[in-house]
């Protein structure tokens, strides 16, 4: 059977991902999943599940079934848990299932919102393009991630080193000095007598402030698992002056991005904004996604809920607000989307070429503290000895 073989009409396959849990679909019954249960749940990597969408689309495009790919595909994986993924996608294929029914068995490790792209894939005979257009979404969003770690790697590293640096002479280089300062008895400034006693706060309490700070970093990051921590933590993304301006022009970019793919690829726009909304982690975009799902239920249109949030960058929501009124919001959406994720990258390289310089500049001014903690007693000897 052609694997393929779907409705002809967008509202059928619409409702063909739609109802999840369905084990009968365009009249093919589908076996759920019983010897491949634990594949269900194999979580498939970002970087695997791009080389495998790039791969799919170039077959697909050459005129090569999905049959015949997934098996191509299956023999070139080398990590076992994907290949069995890939493996009882093809059975389930070969069985009688239409590609996006077959990864709709696996949905946990495919990701709703890719199944349903597919799926809209499918049914409007774009499979290739689709597939393209995924790949190309799971590899900018690999290039984000890689640049944003490579970026902020070399301003988290010399912050720890520094302070490490500045921890070690307070505790073991201060009170070494403090011990020669004691023998002639002269009155300490005041910064070393406060960095004196701050260390050996340290040094003979470490058992009370290890535990204290081990207790308050668990308790922070339980508090950012939390509704209530989660919901700070995003507010604190996108409304800090500091980090605001490229938390937020990411953010936009990516939905906009994945809203304008899922829109150009057939899925309805409701549906599209419900899986755009499972996509983005920061609650107070689903929030929002939530609210346009809301208006445009109710046959409304999206500019005026985009106009009056205060996490969409004005340029955007007005673009989208273009777009609706012109009929073309899927390419449309999908271009900001592209051109937000470019200015965002470059906003990020600007505030970490700031935020080096500030940290070296702010680490050592704490060196200069320490040292000058360090000499100004040595003058006061000198001038004491030459009397």
């Amino acid at each position: 059977m052609n694997a393929f073989a779907s409705d002809n009409s967008m509202n059928a396959a619409a409702a063909d991902w739609a109802s999840a849990s369905s084990t009968v679909r365009g009249g093919v019954e589908v076996a759920e999943p019983t010897s491949g249960a634990a594949s269900a749940r194999t979580k498939i990597n970002q970087s695997e599940l791009a080389d495998m969408t790039a791969q799919l689309a170039i077959m697909t495009r050459s005129g090569v079934d999905v049959t015949t790919a997934l098996k191509s595909l299956s023999r070139q994986c080398r990590r076992p848990a994907m290949a069995q993924v890939i493996d009882e996608v093809h059975e389930a294929v070969v069985g009688g299932a239409t590609f996006s029914q077959a990864l709709q068995q696996f949905k946990s490790a495919f990701g709703p919102t890719y199944v349903a792209t597919v799926a809209a894939g499918e049914a409007s005979g774009q499979m290739s393009h689709v597939l393209g257009q995924l790949a190309q979404l799971q590899r900018a969003e690999l290039r984000m991630a890689r640049t944003v770690k490579s970026l902020l790697a070399y301003p988290v590293l010399l912050a720890g080193v520094s302070s490490l640096v500045i921890i070690a002479l307070i505790l073991f280089v201060l009170p070494q000095f403090a011990n020669i300062f004691e023998q002639y008895d002269t009155p300490l400034p005041f910064l070393t007598q406060i960095l004196i006693t701050f260390a050996e706060e340290l040094r003979t309490r470490w058992w009370l402030y290890i535990p204290l700070c081990v207790s308050a970093l668990v308790g922070l990051g339980a508090m950012r698992f939390s509704a209530g921590g989660r919901r700070l933590w995003d507010y604190g993304v996108i409304h800090s002056w500091v980090i605001r301006d490229v938390s937020r022009t990411l953010l936009v970019g990516r939905a906009c991005r994945l809203l304008g793919l899922m829109i150009e690829s057939g899925v309805p726009l409701v549906e599209s904004l419900k899986l755009a909304r499972q996509a983005i982690r920061n609650s107070l975009y689903q929030e929002l996604f939530d609210h346009l799902q809301d208006e445009i239920t109710n046959g409304r249109p999206m500019a005026e809920a985009l106009a009056s949030s205060d996490v969409v960058p004005p340029a955007a929501s007005e673009m989208i607000a273009t777009a609706e009124r012109s009929g073309n919001l899927g390419e449309v959406t999908r271009l900001v989307g592209e051109h937000f994720e470019e200015e965002g990258e470059a906003k990020l390289r600007q505030a970490v070429a700031v935020l080096e310089p500030v940290i070296t500049v702010g680490m050592g001014l704490i060196v200069a503290v320490v040292v000058l903690a360090v000499m100004l007693p040595m003058f006061d000897l000198a001038t004491f000895a030459q009397h």
